[in-house]
Formats: structure tokens, sequence, C-alpha cells
């Protein structure tokens, strides 16, 4: 017989009203809520009693877990640190989400608990006004929109955006506008399979659809923009058991003994009526004829969920009846993982009870400890739990005379106590010396003021691995891996006899433990300015990926592709602008280009789940290529929203990074139906790039048409184009020839003009005209740019001439844009000084534009003690922009190497790349857009490890799925 446990049941405050969390408002000014911490804020990954953990549901299906304490806005002054009220908080977080009826996981403070219950909502808050690079608070949660930045097309603006929750996390960048075409009007198009001329339309909606929540734009510009709407989910209510359910079977017209108590089951035609009766079975505690629960999703419905429970609050028990796979023989601690959802054809009832049930209710305290307030946030997406927050109600100081605070009180089988406790001391007038979290088992964190000569102004932290930290370092992550205090970072490498291996390294990332080098000497990045004064942040980089040491062979192997130079500006490069980037170390600027659009119709897209092993190689993905190395579209994950299966695709670009945020697709989510509670586009498009599906499934996609930017060529100059005022037949010099106006009208917007070689061979233009219908489609048009240039004269020593667009005409003259020693770059052609590297320029997703130089090698490279360097790509001098130098290598481990770059005659290095020994040469170096996005996807786990670099320590030991995980997926 099983004996009783010790109950708890917890029922928190009122229910919340229609808005978010109750309470009063606050304005931006007085609470910290959807802010972040200090950008230079202490990162402590691990902490005895702060758990982070993987653990399966009932279905098998994964859930990582992860703990972590925060503090923000705080400052020491008057010899005192001040955390305002919501400034330091407790946040358990599920990297997924927590649904009823599938015993997801939970941590709360520290216990291992599993979600029962959910009550939420959808707010909606109308008419919110936000200006650029303004956090605005949108309800009395804390909620805030963030109006990150803007950019334009046509020179019409659009601007991207995210919702940022309370604790400061947000999914993604969501972008909008109301100056262009709707995405619908795609579906007029008429192109055929493979090359098309450039679109005339710039397609993008002023709502974005994204599952429970939907945000729309009522008018914006450049700087600013009104929202009509912003609808979200929230939670308003989370119960949760602290223990382990019971698993029983079901016996039909009979009973099972649950403690001091039987339980009957009795069949219906409509399901199961259940009967929880005391130990005699005379008194009857609680029946309902109830359901069995299955996967569906629909279930937790807030007018469906009724039917799959029976709750006898005075009891402090739930029960629920599953339907579950026959092998799983009654236990919940192997469910299955190695077949679909719906996969078993044999299965058993079983009762499923819940029991030590805790109720906590948004905005209200927490039982057992009313200086902290709870809040519950919902994944945006699927509007099911994914944090659960507990923070300080009201503001405190620490001093030298009361130097610690308690965090909340937790629940123990064993001894409610604090689960934390804040503590510092040390203080002058405006900064502390130390400070630190010591957790419930005694365990405390380093001192986080790093510098105790300095002190810190403040005494803001993050402990824990909860995935709110990667956005909460969005503006700050560069800096803090680029920081070379204790030298370049380098993890050791996980050695196998197997090394992955592939023989072209095209459109995939580089080893996500490869080194970051940071900024180094011979890799430029600084800010170039266009014509307008709009300053552009332009950078070169070098990226090494899928190298991998040949043991049997004694050598180091670069596959192809595997070594790319990359040069990005901080947007797209312009024609007609004057703007400029660096080309192999040089500063260059763009003259002209073409490009067009790429089609493909009627093709399937696989899940990419579908692997040998369950591994994550990529030689294993079900990757379908758009255009010759142009961009693969990559099925990179599903989910069901009310069963209606959702996919998310990916364009993932050459260099291996994706285009902007995943496509959600999905069919019969429309938001105007009564029926649904998500929206999601039964179709994508953004600027110049779409998707239109045929069907929808949980792995595989058929797509009718998707079409995207390819650009084929550009062309540019080493030499600083210059700007002449030419009246009727004067003329000036070009390169070797001159150019000559002939004619011009300043109504039509027109100028003719004549360039002369140095033989008298002429070739004449009418420029423009610059017009209305010109402006309009300026600068991204080729068709309109090409109308205002004339280049003439041999490949790779063109001279050109080009209109003012700014002030085409001044003092009575027309003036002109002259560029000369014009080179010419074909895409997929060899580099034209480094036959060993081909040209794999990218384009811009939206526009068309030049996006990305990129150089890698064309053939395999191979290092070994014969052929310990390997020099980069040459420039026009013929010098090369960097060398790869092996400096210790024993045949099967890398134990020293470096990149080297010479500039004006010195010889700049790497720190030693291999500090811990390496089983491949990957890296990072430099800081662009390319080598931002792989930094970017393991921000985490990056982070981490700089910490356990910076105190010289190894990371503590994964167990468990965790530690198959990470071995598997290296």
């Amino acid at each position: 017989m099983f004996f009783e446990r010790r109950w708890k049941n917890l029922l928190i405050g009122a229910m919340v009203g229609a808005s978010c969390l109750a309470g009063v408002p606050a304005s931006g000014a007085e609470t910290p809520h959807g802010l972040q911490p200090a950008a230079d804020m202490p990162y402590i990954p691990d902490l005895g009693g702060l758990r982070a953990r993987t653990f399966k549901n009932q279905y098998g299906q994964v859930r990582h877990l992860a703990e972590s304490v925060v503090v923000r806005q705080s400052k020491v002054e008057g010899g005192k640190a001040h955390v305002p009220a919501g400034g330091l908080f407790y946040i358990s977080e599920t990297k997924e989400d927590a649904a009823p009826f599938m015993r997801d996981p939970f941590f709360v403070l520290g216990e291992h608990a599993y979600l029962v219950d959910l009550k939420s909502h959808r707010n909606t808050v109308r008419d919110v006004k936000v200006a650029k690079r303004e956090k605005v608070l949108v309800d009395k949660a804390g909620y805030r929109l963030w109006f990150d930045f803007s950019t334009d097309h046509y020179d019409k603006p659009y601007i991207q955006l995210a919702l940022i929750a309370p604790s400061g996390h947000w999914p993604l960048e969501f972008t909008v506008s109301d100056q262009f075409a709707h995405m619908e009007e795609i579906r007029k198009l008429d192109m055929k399979d493979g090359l098309n001329p450039q679109l005339i339309e710039y397609y993008l909606d002023p709502d974005y659809w994204y599952g429970a929540s939907k945000f729309t734009v009522k008018s914006n510009d450049f700087d600013k923009a009104t929202f009509d709407s912003l609808e979200y989910p929230v939670i308003d209510e989370a119960t949760f058991s602290l223990s382990r359910p019971w698993v029983l079977d079901v016996r039909q017209e009979d009973f099972r003994w649950y403690g001091t108590k039987r339980i009957y089951a009795f069949r219906h035609p409509e399901g199961f009526l259940v009967r929880v009766t005391d130990f005699s079975g005379d008194k009857v505690l609680g029946e309902k004829l109830i359901r069995p629960v299955t996967p569906q999703g629909y279930k937790d419905r807030d007018d469906a969920k009724d039917e799959y429970f029976l709750s006898i609050p005075e009891e402090n028990m739930r029960v629920e009846i599953m339907v579950q796979p026959e092998y799983l023989k009654h236990s919940d601690f192997t469910p299955w993982s190695n077949d679909v959802p719906y996969g078993w054809t044999d299965g058993l009832l079983s009762f499923v009870i819940y029991d030590d049930l805790v109720t906590v209710r948004n905005g209200e305290p927490w039982p057992l400890d009313p200086r902290y307030r709870v809040g519950l946030e919902a994944n945006l997406l699927t509007g099911k739990l994914q944090r659960l927050i507990l923070e300080n109600a009201e503001p405190f100081t620490l001093d030298d005379s009361s130097n610690s605070f308690d965090g909340p009180i937790k629940y123990s089988e064993v001894w409610n106590r604090p689960a934390f406790k804040l503590v510092a001391s040390g203080f002058d007038d405006k900064t502390v010396s130390e400070y630190y979290v010591r957790d419930a088992f005694f365990q405390r964190t380093d001192n986080m003021v790093f510098d105790g000569k300095k002190g810190r102004r403040d005494i803001d932290l993050f402990v824990g691995r909860a995935p709110t930290l990667i956005p909460i370092l969005e503006d700050s992550f560069l800096t803090r891996l680029s920081d070379k205090t204790y030298g370049i970072v380098v993890q050791g490498s996980h050695f196998t006899t197997h090394p992955q291996a592939m023989d072209n390294m095209a459109f995939n990332a580089p080893d996500p433990t490869a080194p970051f080098g940071g900024l180094l000497r011979g890799f430029n990045r600084t800010n170039v300015k266009n014509r307008r004064g709009d300053a552009l942040v332009s950078a070169e980089g070098l990226v090494i990926r899928g190298s991998y040491v040949d043991w049997r062979n004694d050598r180091i192997v670069i596959p192809r592709a595997g070594l790319f130079y990359t040069s990005r500006n901080g947007r797209n490069v312009r024609a007609l602008r004057g703007e400029s980037f660096y080309m192999l170390g040089r500063k260059a600027w763009i003259a002209t280009f073409q490009s067009a659009t790429f089609v493909r119709k009627d093709f399937d897209l696989d899940f990419w789940k579908l692997q040998p092993e369950g591994s994550l190689h990529p030689i294993y993905w079900q990757d379908v290529p758009l255009g010759e190395n142009n961009k693969m579209l990559r099925f990179t994950d599903r989910k069901f929203l009310d069963d209606r299966a959702m996919g998310l695709v990916n364009v993932v670009k050459y260099s291996g990074n994706n285009f902007g945020a995943p496509f959600l697709l999905a069919q019969n989510l429309d938001p105007t139906d009564p029926g649904t509670r998500y929206s999601v586009h039964p179709m994508f498009g953004e600027g110049s790039t779409w998707i239109i599906p045929e069907f929808v499934g949980d792995n595989y996609m058929r797509i009718k048409e998707f079409g995207t930017p390819i650009i084929q060529n550009i062309q540019y100059t080493y030499t600083e184009p210059k700007r002449v005022l030419l009246g009727v037949g004067e003329s000036a010099g070009l390169g070797a020839g001159t150019v000559k106006v002939l004619a011009f009208d300043e109504a039509a917007g027109t100028v003719t003009v004549e360039i002369a070689d140095k033989d008298g061979k002429a070739e004449t233009r009418v420029l423009g005209p610059l017009d209305e219908h010109a402006r309009n489609l300026l600068p991204q048009h080729q068709d309109i740019v090409n109308r205002l240039q004339l280049v003439v004269g041999p490949l790779n020593d063109r001279v050109m001439a080009e209109m003012d667009i700014e002030k085409p005409f001044e003092d009575g003259k027309a003036a002109l844009w002259t560029y000369v020693n014009l080179l010419y770059l074909e895409n997929e052609k060899p580099l034209p000084t480094d036959s060993r590297f081909m040209v794999r320029s990218d384009v811009c997703g939206h526009c068309y534009q030049l996006n990305e130089l990129l150089f890698d090698n064309s053939e395999e490279i191979v290092l070994d003690r014969n052929n310990p360097r390997y020099d980069g790509p040459k420039g026009a001098d013929g010098k090369p922009i960097f060398s790869i130098v092996v400096d210790n290598f024993d045949g099967e481990m890398i134990h020293a190497w470096h990149i080297e770059t010479v500039v004006r005659g010195r010889v700049f290095k790497s720190d030693n790349l291999a500090f811990n020994p390496r089983n491949n040469v990957d890296v990072l170096m430099g800081v662009n857009g390319t080598t931002e996005g792989f930094l970017r996807a393991n921000m985490l786990e990056r982070s981490a490890y700089q910490e356990y670099w910076r105190v010289g320590l190894h990371e503590h030991a994964k167990r468990g799925l965790d530690a198959w995980m990470a071995h598997k997926f290296q």
C-alpha cells in the first residue's frame, strides 16, 4: 500500500484582468521590466543550486530546463547598492514550452516539478507609439516594444522591432512597414523556372503573424511608428505538481488503491466516469466523466480541457487517464522517443495522478515569501508557459551594515528556506568591491567584482544558463566575446576515432567551439560614409569551417569551401551613392552591379530530422539548392499549433548563416477564423524573397514556388570617384580619355554625355531621365541604375560617368560622378588576383544589392609537418591578406597554430588558437555580420566557457541526456 504524501496547496491572490500583470502602472523610468542589466555585467554560468538539465516529457519530447538569478538596473550611490522593484529576479525557463496534458518538466526554485494546468488569454494593446531605439512600455506587466532599427528600399522605410517580455526575453525581431505592396500580391507574379528579371515591387506586410501573437503597424517612417495593435498571449495562472505523478493501470468496474483512497473507472460511451472514494469506498470524494488524454494539442484549449481531468482541490489531487504505448509498461521513467508521435498500435489506459499541487497566479505574491511577486511569461509563438519569474516586489538597499538580501523561500521536503542569497560588501561612496550569490546549499559564486581596485558602480549580474541571457546580451555580446583580457578563448576538442568530414562545406557553419579571434590588424573594421553622410561599418573577416585531423595520414585537412574571406558592410552596398567597402585589405568603391531573380517551382522539402544515427552532421541535411551556390532552403523545425503542422524554413546563405529569421509556414491558421487561436500566413514574402507552399506537413512540404535575388557580377574601383560640374560642350579628364557633356535638360532630368578614349574613340549616351518614376525605384533597381550610367572600355580597365542623383544640376551645369580603373568581379569565377579562390558574392535577399564579398578555396587544403603554412587570397599587390601557420601538430592533436597578417611590413600574429588541444583549425577572425551570425548561434555556450577560461577551471561534467547530446551533436 502506498503511503500518503505530504500535501502542499497554494492559492495566490485574485485573477488578473484583461491586461497582463496586476499592479500600479509604472513609467519606463520607474520599472526595470523589459530592460537588461549593465552591458559589462558579470556572467557566472553555474551555481549548484541553480539547475540546468535536459529531460523528456511523457511523449518523449526533449525539454531543456534552466534556472538563473538576475540583477538589473541597480546602482551604487551614497555607500549603498540600490535595487529597484523587479530589479532582482529568479527565472526558471524552458527552451521550448510547457503545456497541460504533456507532463512537461519544469524547475521551481530548484525542485523538479511538472506543469499540470494553465489559464491564459490573448492580450491586445492598441495605438502604441514608439520611436527609433526606444523600448516603450505597452502594459502594466512590463512588456516593451523595442524599435531596433530602420532601413529603406526605394527610399521608403521598413522597420525592425521586437516585443520584449518583462524578463528581458524576446524570441525574434519582426519586420513590418505600411509603405509597400502586401505579400499576397506575389501570387500575381508570372515567373519562369530559373533566372528572371529583377522585381519592380517590394513586398512587405504591415502586420506580422507569429502564432499566438500578431503585430500590426498603422504608420511608420524611419524614426517613429504607430501600431494599430499588439496581440500576444498572457499566462494568468499555472499549476505545478512538485512530485512525480502516480501511474496506475485502469481497471474497469473495479478500483485501484491510491494511498488511502480508491479510484474507480466506469466505461461510458463518452469516456470514463472516474470516481474517487475514501478507504472504505462509502464516501465519494469526487467524480466526473472524463475522456482519455492523447497528444493532440487542441485539448488544452480553455473550452476543451475541462473534459480531460478530474480535480479535487480538497484532497490536493488531479486525475487524468492517459493512452500510452504498450511497451512503455506503465512507467514515466522511460518515455519513448524513437517513433512518430502517433505511431504505436497497441496502447494502455493508465491513471495519471498528480499531487503536491501548487497553483500560482500572475502578478501576485509568492505565498511562502510576500517580498516576491510571481510572473508567468508565455512563448509568443505557442502561447504556452515558457518562464516562471519571481521578482522583488519592493526596492531594497545593501550596505556594509546590512549586506545581504534573501531570495524567495523555496519548497523542500526537508527545510523551506531561501533559494539563494545576494551578498554585497566593501562599499565606498560610488563603488562596491565585493558581491556574490550564495545558493540554498551554501555554495557561492566567485566575487563578481573582477577588478577590486576599480570596484563596480552597480551590482548587476546574471548567474545560470537560462536562455534569456541570449537576448539580454544582444547589444554587448560582440564586445564581451572579443575581450582579450585573458587572451583568445580556446575550448579543447572532443576527440573521436572517426571525425566528421565533408568534401565541401558550402552552406554549413564552422565548429560551434571554433575560437573567435576578434579583431586582428590586417582585417579592417571601420566606418565609411556615403554621399549622403550615412555612416556604415565596413569589416573584413576570415572563417575556417569543416576542417579536421586525418590522423591516419598525419595531416590537417580543410575541405573545399572550408576557408573563406568575407567582407561586409552594416547593410547592402549601393550604387549611385558612392558607397565603399573593403576588398582584400583595400578600400574600394562600388560602381555598378548585375542581379537577377532566381525562381524554383514545384519541389519537395523534407524535414531534416531524417538522419542516420540521429546526429546533426550536416551531411544528412535534406537541403534544396536555389541556384548555383546561391542559397539553400532548409526545413529546420516544426511545431503543431492545435494539431496543424507549422514548419520553420530557413534560407541559408553560402556562408552558412541564415537569411533573417525562419519563415513560418502553415495552412488554415487564419486569425479571422473563430475556431483558431493561432495566426500564421499561408505563404511568406519579405522584400524580394518569397515562398508559396502547396502543402505543409509535419516532416514534408511541397513548395509551389520560391524566389530570391541572385547577384551575378559587380564592378568596383580602388580609386575614389570624383564629382565634376560640366556645362554644354565642356569636358573633363577621365582616366586616359575625357568625358564631355553634349546636352542636358533639367526639366526632363537628362544629360547627354560622351566618353572618349585616348585614341579619340567615343561613346555617347543620354543618361536619365531622372524623373519621379526613376526616383521611386532608386537606388535599388538596376535598370534605373544602368540608365543613369555610362560604362566604357575594356574589361578590368573601364571608366564610368554617372548622374549625381542627389543634386544632378548645379549653377547651370550638369553634375557627374566619374570613376576610373573599374575592375570586374563575376560570381562563380576564379578570383582575378588569385585563381586558387572562387568568387561567391552574396546578394541582399531584400533588394538585389551586394551584401557580402566571399572568396573560398576551390580545392582541398592540406597542412602537415612538411607544409605547415598556407597563404590566404592575394590582393592586387600579389600579397596574401593572411596566412595560416601550424606551429605544433603531432599527427593527432593540434597543440599550436595561429593566423598571421602583414601590415606595412610589420607582422601581426594572433594568440595560439590551440592553447587547449584541437582536432581542427576552424576559426572565426574579424568582426562582421558573418562572424557575428555564427557567434550568435551559440552565444550562451561561448559566454559560459569564457567564464571558466577566466578562472582557469574546467566546466562541470554533463550527465544523463545532456552528456549524450553533447557528444552526439558536437
